[in-house]
C-alpha cells in the first residue's frame, strides 16, 4: 500500500511538470517586477531557453520587427548581430474602462549569452489622461510609490504591461522560429546577397514598404527607393537598386 502511494505521488508530480512545461509563458502570466537600479527604474533579467544562441537572437530580432516596427527595423538601434544584441523602443498603452489611461514610453536592451535571453527595459516613461496637458511626459524615476498611491497605480500598470510582451517574446522564441539563418554576415551590414531566405532579409533590412506578389507568382519586397528585392520559392533571386 506504502509503495502504492509512492508510485501515486510521484506520477501527480511528473504530470504538473509536464503541464507546467506545456503552458506559455503568456497562460502562465509570469511578472517581473521593476526595480530600482543606480537611481533608475528598470526591469531586468533573463530567460533560459534550450536552443542555440543564433535561434534565440533571431526568433527575438524577427519578433521585435513585426510586433514594434512600421517599416524596416525603424524602432531598433544598436544593432549588433555578431554580437547579438540589439535595443529598440517600446510603446505600450494601459486602458481602463475602455479608455486609454496611461501611455508608456521605455527602451529595451536585448542580448543573448550562452542560451540565455538577456533583457533590460529602461529610460520608462509615461503620460497620463489625469494631467491637464496629455502631452506631458514622465519619467518613472521621479515617482514616490512610497508617498503617493498614484504613483505607485502608475509603476503597478507598466509592469503589469511589460510582463504581458516579454512573456508573448519569450513565447515567440518557441513558436515562431525563423527558417534557418547562414548569412549572418551579410545581415550584419545590410548587404542584399541572392539566396537569402525571407526571414534573413528581415532580420536584415526590416519589414518592406510594399510587399506583393507579381504576375510570375514571385513575392517582391520594396524599400522605398533603395531597393527591390525579388523572392522566388522563398529564396532572394533578383535585387533591383
Amino acid at each position: 500500500m506504502e509503495k502504492r502511494k509512492i508510485f501515486f505521488l510521484i506520477l501527480i508530480l511528473n504530470l504538473s511538470i509536464l503541464y507546467v512545461q506545456a503552458q506559455s509563458f503568456v497562460e502562465m502570466k509570469q511578472t517581473y517586477p521593476v526595480s530600482m537600479d543606480n537611481g533608475r527604474r528598470v526591469i531586468t533579467g533573463f530567460q533560459p531557453f534550450s536552443c542555440s544562441d543564433d535561434v534565440i537572437f533571431s526568433n527575438t530580432m524577427k519578433w521585435v520587427i513585426n510586433d514594434f516596427c512600421k517599416e524596416k527595423r525603424d524602432e531598433m538601434f544598436d544593432i549588433f548581430v555578431n554580437k547579438k544584441s540589439f535595443s529598440f523602443n517600446m510603446t505600450l498603452e494601459y486602458s481602463a474602462n475602455g479608455k486609454v489611461k496611461y501611455v508608456f514610453f521605455c527602451k529595451a536592451n536585448i542580448k543573448v549569452v550562452e542560451g540565455k535571453l538577456v533583457y533590460t527595459l529602461y529610460d520608462i516613461q509615461y503620460k497620463s489622461s489625469s494631467i491637464i496637458s496629455f502631452s506631458q511626459v514622465i519619467s518613472l524615476d521621479k515617482l514616490t510609490p512610497e508617498k503617493k498611491e498614484k504613483h505607485k497605480e502608475v509603476i503597478l500598470a507598466f509592469q503589469e504591461l511589460a510582463s504581458a510582451k516579454l512573456n508573448q517574446m519569450f513565447d515567440a522564441v518557441i513558436e515562431n522560429q525563423c527558417a534557418a539563418i547562414t548569412h549572418w554576415s551579410d545581415i550584419n551590414i545590410q548587404r542584399p546577397v541572392k539566396g537569402m531566405n525571407e526571414d534573413e532579409c528581415l532580420l536584415a533590412f526590416g519589414k518592406p514598404t510594399n510587399n506583393y506578389e507579381d504576375n510570375h507568382n514571385r513575392i517582391q519586397w520594396s524599400y522605398g527607393l533603395n531597393f527591390i528585392l525579388i523572392f522566388k520559392e522563398g529564396k532572394l533571386e533578383t535585387i533591383i537598386k
